[in-house]
């Protein structure tokens, strides 16, 4: 039984499909959802290219309370929620918030690049997986048909009953 569930939303279609999945596991298991929105850091480079980096980051911090505020107004009354916007990240946000959390279960989307673009661009999929001791829920997001793909659980982390 999962009695707090926090789901990571970043906007994207594979994001939008975790929170629903989420929202229907703590439905019918009266939990606590806790919606997490990370506000990426700007690239260090960024003064180079003649872009402020506070107004950036200003931008982007409304961005993500949009984002939260958006995947908020989609979750029934009758689900206990929390939110929650950071900054940094968003692999090390989510185990962040996770150590910080008594949580029972995380919850992502998934965009499905395949283990060659998520070794370039990372993941923040597998970032959590290896570094957190929740039980991870991996929503993909629809397939070309627009049908929503299988989801997949996994005990995640090196730290988890299953990997001892």
């Amino acid at each position: 039984m999962f009695l707090n569930i926090l789901v990571a939303v970043d906007g994207s279609p594979s994001s939008i499909h975790a929170l629903r999945e989420a929202v229907d596991l703590a439905r019918v298991q009266n939990s606590t959802l806790t919606i997490l929105t990370v506000a990426p850091p700007a690239p260090p480079l960024l003064p180079v290219a003649g872009v402020d980096p506070v107004a950036l980051r200003d931008d982007v911090e409304r961005w993500a309370a949009q984002v939260l505020a958006d995947a908020a107004t989609t979750v029934p009354d009758d689900v206990l929620l929390r939110t929650v916007q950071r900054y940094g990240h968003p692999g090390s946000e989510v185990v962040r918030e996770l150590e910080t959390g008594r949580y029972d279960l995380v919850v992502l989307g998934s965009r499905g690049r395949g283990p060659a673009r998520s070794g370039l661009l990372g993941s923040v999929n597998g970032s959590v997986h290896y570094h957190s001791s929740v039980p991870m829920l991996s929503v993909p997001g629809a397939d070309e048909d627009g049908e929503p793909r299988e989801a997949l659980m996994a005990i995640a982390g090196a730290g988890s009953p299953a990997a001892a």
